[in-house]
Parts: C-alpha cells; sequence; structure tokens
C-alpha cells in the first residue's frame, strides 16, 4: 500500500508583510465603511427631522497591526510635521501616479530596421538622443507621430515614464 505524498509548504517573510498589509487593509476598510454607514445614518435622520446631525464626525485614525505609522484622512495630513516613517507611509498608502503610457498603447507603435546603405556616400551621423548612441543598420527604430525616431528599446523605456517626445514634448497619443 503506497503512503499519499505530503508536501510542506515554506512561507517567505515576504508573505507574512503581505498577509499583514492585508489584514490591516481589509481592518481600515471595515472600519471606513462604519464609519460611512455612521455617518448615512445621522444624515438620514437628520433629513427625515428626527435628529440634529452633528457638527462633523471625528478623523479617522487608523494605526495597522505592524505599529507602522499612523494614517489619517488627506484633509488632516500635514507633511511638515510628520517624522520619516510616517511620510514613508504615507508614500505607500498614497502609492505613485504613473505620467507614461500603458503597454497596449505603447504596442502601436509599430518598430522598424533602419536601413543605411553600405554604399552611401552622406554619414550617418543621427543619434538616439536617449541613450546619444549614433544609429547603426538594421537596428529596430521606432517614428513618433511627431516623425521624430529613436531605438525602440530606448523610445520603450521612455515612454512606460513620460507620455511626451523627448524632443519636441508633444504628447504621443495625445
Amino acid at each position: 500500500m503506497a503512503t499519499p505524498n505530503t508536501y510542506s509548504v515554506h512561507l517567505s517573510t515576504e508573505t507574512h508583510r503581505i498577509e499583514a498589509w492585508l489584514a490591516s487593509d481589509e481592518a481600515l476598510a471595515r472600519q471606513l465603511q462604519e464609519e460611512e454607514n455612521a455617518h448615512d445614518a445621522i444624515a438620514t435622520r437628520e433629513f427625515a427631522g428626527n435628529v440634529s446631525l452633528e457638527p462633523s464626525l471625528p478623523a479617522v485614525e487608523y494605526r495597522p497591526s505592524n505599529n507602522a505609522a499612523q494614517v489619517t484622512r488627506e484633509d488632516d495630513v500635514d507633511p511638515d510635521n510628520m517624522s520619516y516613517e510616517q511620510l514613508q507611509a504615507l508614500g505607500e498608502a498614497v502609492g505613485n501616479q504613473s505620467r507614461g503610457l500603458p503597454d497596449d498603447l505603447i504596442s502601436y507603435l509599430v518598430p522598424f530596421k533602419n536601413k543605411c546603405s553600405f554604399f552611401s556616400r552622406k554619414k550617418n551621423d543621427e543619434e538616439c538622443v536617449i541613450c546619444k548612441s549614433t544609429y547603426k543598420s538594421r537596428q529596430k527604430l521606432i517614428r513618433l507621430p511627431c516623425s521624430h525616431c529613436y531605438h525602440a528599446d530606448c523610445i520603450t523605456r521612455w515612454l512606460k515614464i513620460n507620455k511626451a517626445c523627448p524632443v519636441c514634448n508633444e504628447e504621443v497619443f495625445g
């Protein structure tokens, strides 16, 4: 009789960290939902004329279970009076907004192979303004709608960060 295989699962510290953040996010969501429900109930009673509306609800103060810096409502945030740890927590809570283009839009820019004739009398001294290297024959280039050309890899990385042409600053899909 064969015994079934057993597997042990080892969770990394990163997994535990992610689980802790998920738990703290769920706690915050529940707290915010309860506050919103309480506010709606008060507003409904005020509308019905039963109870006067409280002047304002207290600001939500949330302390994650892992004792990270306190996160408060956007109205109550004063970066000048925050510690380094609080600023880091705020940065993580707010996140960062990309000013570049999504990959699906960048994929509309079709690369082409650069053709430099070996017998050409004119010397090719055009260069990619991003990497500052000259275009070589058979390299993949991308021409933007504004007619400026770049190495395909260079402009793809650029457009993920910034949605405008590096030379003329015209938005690529604008």
